[in-house]
């Protein structure tokens, strides 16, 4: 017999198998689960493995294994052997590269309606192996997406950083080189989506996201987006490519019929809103206006309608009343039941029912994602099934209360749901929201309200129904904090999720709003557009409600539609959502992490020797000018000042990366404390001694010999520095013998970090902004290009 079972001792030996990969050695046969790899590693729900091939070699040499072969799988018109060439052409050191499983996917779950040969590959050095994948259009042989880990690229420091635009002409000359039907020139960047902003001490790298037009009209489909390195690297690369007909480009609806609709529906509402949209780390708020939920929405450009982000008709109802009786059963604390994990269990089995048959699977202490002070239980139930998949639940529990934060069902299988034959009324189950919020939430009635219920359940999906409600402080929405609870049409929860972050104490009561809702309704209509494209929705299994994942009716068809979408000229990264401040009538930029902030020109720099350090620091939002556009480069700093840059030199957002989410107080420094979230992301890059015990002398006025010793400790040479007390070891200086950190200080000379003042280190002069600047601009040179600063965000 041929092919898969033929045997010959001076062959090679294919073994077929379904979804694992097995190796059989002389001395043990082992089934192993295959490791994923890389950012672009295939989910393991919803893949659809056609068959995995491991090639044996049962002759001599029985320790080679080759998991790719010349078969052509029906469908494809390449093998997984054609498909791994492919890809090492694409990789700059193909000879080390092994490939570690192969999968032929008729369905990838990432939106690609293509047949594709998915590959995990590994490259070892010595004891080190570095991981990573690709995929393979298995018809056309066109490379999908690759990942290459920074361990594979040929880091150069000695090589200048190519600029942006360079990088932008080698992605398209690669483009160019590796996509089959598509030309460079009709790709368009897409500047929106430049990813989170660059940070001074980042490896150089650029993010590029390349678009399609399609009959001459902007398109989601077939989409291309690579990251080029500083040194013209190719890190990753990704195609949207699907095989859908795209409708006629002509709209049944012109821009201006669908902008009446649009406006038809507009409102804004008067609101307290963050000053920051995530981890509002000083719990800062404005009063503002901001718009109504349906009008973040896109419109289906032939039928009039409002979309949902599945891409069906929205039946989204505004409530224009929906306070909450307050005759109905309040929450009430449960500090007994939700003291330990089984008691927690129960207690949300007791306040939601869950599905039948469901056991508890684990209980686990933690504390809240955006207020560690907040203890709570997370809990996990599933069915007694031993080849897993099924229902799973998910609980949050406030330890100490009682409060349910979140409750989600789950479906991951392909197991059909049980039908209801006799669904409730949208009324009912509206009257059941209420009992059910009520009951969970405190001060449910004061100040909760029901805003929004969206009735799911289009393409022979269950019902659904998914009910908003907003936080109000008086009659003053509290944007934020929202609640969402979703129902199936017997009226059994599906989830239940609930934020809650203001406290209104600390809200600003005494500020009226200096114009109307009407004319905040004007300004925002002359800030939007409705642009038109075409839309990409479905293909994918099931749908997804608030958490649910729904089984009965199979997979979804993807479709393209012709919409028009809503943006704000000075949204690109938030849609309409950017508030109108109510007093000043300024639109407020409440997500700065994902944009460089409006600011205002230098003044004060003009003709300063440190001016082009001044600015690059203003650029990496290292140093921020106060309105009139000043940064005061002769102002001496505190030690705190100068953790302060050095923390805005890793990531601009260190203030929301350690905001709420971390509540201990530490070193005699207090969470609103304006130095604590620089100390505490020093302390994650071991940059300054861990000690919660002994006070930080932040306000102290930073020396040169302080400086000297904290750059020591940055760049890992700490150690190194102590071999070095003798006023010899610093030579070049005269003042050698005042320096109390000589090893420090001959480092940060030799590498010419602090340099000398005419013959001298003046240890104990006091640091200014511009200096403190040039410092960093030196240090963020080394970044990648030293043995250990910095060294793990490059390899």
């Amino acid at each position: 017999m041929k092919g898969a079972t033929e045997l010959n001792s001076t062959e090679k030996k294919k073994v077929r198998v379904k979804r694992t990969v097995c190796a059989v050695t002389a001395t043990a046969m082992l089934c192993l689960a295959q490791p994923v790899w890389g950012e672009a590693s295939v989910p393991g729900s919803g893949v659809t493995v056609f068959e995995q091939v491991a090639a044996v070699n049962s002759g001599e040499n029985s320790g080679e294994v080759s998991v790719t072969d010349n078969e052509i799988p029906k469908g494809a018109q390449i093998s997984s052997k054609q498909a791994e060439e492919i890809v090492k052409k694409a990789i700059p050191e193909p000879k080390n590269v092994k490939i570690s499983n192969v999968q032929f996917l008729e369905n990838d779950g990432l939106r690609t309606s293509v047949l594709a040969w998915d590959l995990q590959m590994s490259m070892t050095r010595g004891n080190t192996t570095s991981g990573f994948s690709a995929q393979v259009n298995a018809v056309t042989g066109e490379l999908i997406n690759i990942y290459l880990p920074n361990r594979m690229q040929n880091l150069d420091s000695d090589k200048p950083v190519v600029t942006r635009e360079a990088a932008k002409a080698k992605a398209l000359q690669w483009i160019s080189s590796h996509v089959l039907d598509m030309k460079a020139s009709d790709l368009k960047e897409n500047e929106a989506y430049l990813g989170m902003q660059t940070a001074l001490f980042s490896p150089p790298r650029y993010d590029f996201y390349f678009q399609t037009s399609v009959n001459g009209i902007e398109s989601d489909v077939n989409s291309i987006s690579m990251t080029i390195d500083g040194y013209g690297n190719i890190v990753s690369y990704s195609r949207n490519q699907i095989s859908e007909d795209f409708p006629s480009s002509t709209p049944k609806w012109d821009e201006a019929a669908i902008r009446k609709v649009f406006e038809e529906q507009f409102k804004v509402t008067l609101a307290y809103v963050p000053d920051r949209l995530y981890n509002n780390t000083k719990g800062n708020y404005f009063l503002g206006y901001i718009a109504n939920e349906q009008s973040g929405l896109s419109l289906d450009a032939n039928t009039g309608k409002f979309l949902s982000f599945s891409g069906e008709d929205s039946e989204i109802i505004s409530v224009e009343n929906g306070a909450i009786p307050p005759s109905l059963e309040s929450f009430k604390p449960n500090t007994s039941s939700a003291a330990n994990g089984e008691g927690a269990a129960r207690l949300v089995e007791s306040q939601i029912k869950l599905p039948a048959g469901l056991k508890t699977e684990s209980k686990m202490l933690g504390t809240r994602w955006n207020n560690s002070a907040i203890k709570t239980w997370n809990i996990r139930w599933g069915e007694p099934n031993p080849m897993g998949g099924g229902e799973m639940v998910s609980a949050e529990v406030d330890a100490k209360t009682g409060q349910i934060y979140s409750f989600n069902r789950y479906r991951f299988d392909r197991s059909v749901a049980a039908e209801v034959k006799n669904s409730i009324s949208q009324q009912a189950a509206q009257e059941l929201a209420f009992e059910t919020v009520s009951r969970l939430v405190p001060n449910a009635s004061e100040e909760w309200r029901l805003t929004s219920v969206d009735k799911l359940g289009k393409n022979d999906q269950p019902l659904h129904y998914q009910f908003t409600f907003q936080r109000y402080i008086g009659d003053i929405l509290v944007m934020g904090d929202t609640l969402s609870l979703t129902m199936d049409g017997s009226g059994q929860t599906l989830n239940f999720s609930v934020n809650s972050e203001a406290v209104p104490s600390k809200l600003p009561s005494d500020v009226k709003p200096a114009f109307s809702a009407e004319q905040a309704r004007s300004k925002y209509l002359q800030e939007i557009d409705l642009k038109l494209k075409y839309g990409y929705y479905g293909n994918y299994y099931g749908s997804y409600y608030g958490g649910y994942v729904s089984s009965a009716s199979g997979d979804m068809k993807p479709e393209i539609k012709l919409i028009y979408y809503p943006t704000h000229k000075k949204g690109a990264f938030s849609g309409i959502s950017v508030p109108l401040d109510a007093k000043s009538g300024v639109w407020r930029d409440i997500i700065p992490e994902m944009r460089n902030k409006d600011i205002p020109a230098l003044t004060d720099t003009a003709g300063h020797p440190a001016e082009a350090a001044l600015k690059d620091l203003v650029k990496y939002q290292v140093l921020i000018p106060d309105k009139d556009g000043k940064v005061y480069p002769d102002r001496q700093i505190t030690l705190g000042e100068w953790y302060q840059f050095v923390a805005a030199s890793v990531t601009p957002s260190y203030e929301q990366i350690y905001g709420r989410t971390t509540m201990d107080p530490y070193a005699g420094l207090q969470p609103d404390h304006p130095y604590y979230q620089a100390v505490q992301t020093l302390i994650a890059q071991n940059w300054i001694p861990y000690d919660p015990d002994s006070p930080l002398q932040l306000e102290r006025k930073l020396t040169r010999d302080e400086l000297a010793s904290s750059l020591t400790r940055i760049l890992n040479y700490e150690k190194l520095s102590k071999a070095f007390i003798l006023p010899t070891d610093v030579q070049g200086v005269s003042d050698a013998e005042n320096i109390t950190n000589k090893g420090a200080a001959l480092i940060a000379l030799k590498l010419g970090l602090i340099p000398a003042v005419d013959g001298k280190f003046l240890p104990e002069r006091e640091v200014t902004r511009a200096e403190a600047a040039e410092v960093l601009i030196r240090m963020s040179k080394l970044a990648g290009r030293s043995d250990s600063f910095l060294s793990s965000y490059f390899y």
